[in-house]
């Protein structure tokens, strides 16, 4: 694993500085980016893990900022990379409205506690291999423990190696309801984010999908407006597209059936409706 830890956070601040001297102490590197997509994007795949720090400029959820949080979500996805939160309570409350849970390896609130933060990267960075004694001190493990755990460890790492799982990106604007969608899916199926068209066309360009489930009532850019554009890209034209929609009216039905879409979903549906239809589209895909 990288033994690097990006920071991302307003500016370097004192905290920043304190938090790279105490990781440096335990052979870990740590560098901040400003939390803009473009610093993200350009420093994400150097990390082991990302750090994100809220302080009192960030804590206002402006537009930019959310933005911010849900392409932050989407590239921890695509890198399967973990991310620990530090911010005053109700601001890491709000900030979970775009982050997926399954990401957050742990948060910690304001005022930090300082030890406990490097003991939980340290651990993260290291598993089965070095540990901290009581006064902060690397040791290694020895004998027959630690080759023990590293053989579970390569062994862990190779059997996930040797599953693969159908891939379906999901997109809508609703953070809360790709939440609860992905945590249905994950377990069957790698499973994509998007809150937007663009988000969704961006994660296309650079991955591979199975099967797209598509709001089909969103803002700025409609599900009709993006399937048409999946459907005129050479890249894309060929990617089953199932719509979601909260509308069983037949007149909204017929409305998304002219389209022609692989298929539709209501999103009254339960997890074992939703898991049942997917898994009655991939039996003989």
């Amino acid at each position: 694993m990288l033994k690097n830890v990006m920071i991302i956070s307003t500016s370097e601040s004192f905290a920043i500085k304190s938090m790279e001297q105490k990781l440096l102490a335990v052979e870990i590197t740590a560098y901040q980016v400003v939390a803009r997509i473009a610093e993200i994007g350009a420093g994400i795949d150097r990390a082991g893990i990302i750090v994100l720090y809220l302080d009192e400029r960030m804590a206002a959820m402006t537009a930019s900022l959310q933005n911010m949080l849900s392409y932050l979500n989407d590239k921890l996805y695509e890198s399967n990379k973990m991310l620990i939160i530090i911010a005053k309570r109700k601001d890491y409350e709000t900030a979970m409205r775009y982050i997926s849970e399954d990401f957050v390896l742990q948060f910690f609130d304001r005022p930090m506690n300082m030890e406990a933060f490097v003991q939980t990267i340290f651990e993260y960075m290291n598993a089965g291999e070095k540990k901290l004694d009581d006064k902060g001190k690397i040791v290694e493990e020895e004998g027959a423990e630690g080759e023990n755990q590293q053989q579970q460890k390569r062994k862990f790492t190779a059997d996930m190696a040797a599953v693969k799982k159908r891939k379906i990106l999901l997109v809508d604007d609703d953070a809360s309801y790709l939440r609860i969608i992905r945590n249905w899916l994950k377990d069957g199926y790698d499973v994509g984010v998007a809150s937007s068209g663009l988000q969704a066309i961006m994660w296309l360009a650079k991955n591979d999908v199975d099967l797209i489930l598509l709001d089909y009532k969103m803002p700025v850019a409609t599900g009709a407006q993006i399937f048409a554009m999946l459907k005129n890209d050479s890249q894309t034209k060929n990617i089953p597209v199932f719509f979601l929609t909260g509308n069983s009216s037949r007149d909204s039905v017929m409305e998304i059936l002219k389209l022609n879409p692989e298929g539709y979903l209501l999103k009254t549906f339960d997890r074992k409706a939703l898991l049942t239809r997917l898994e009655e589209f991939f039996e003989f895909r």
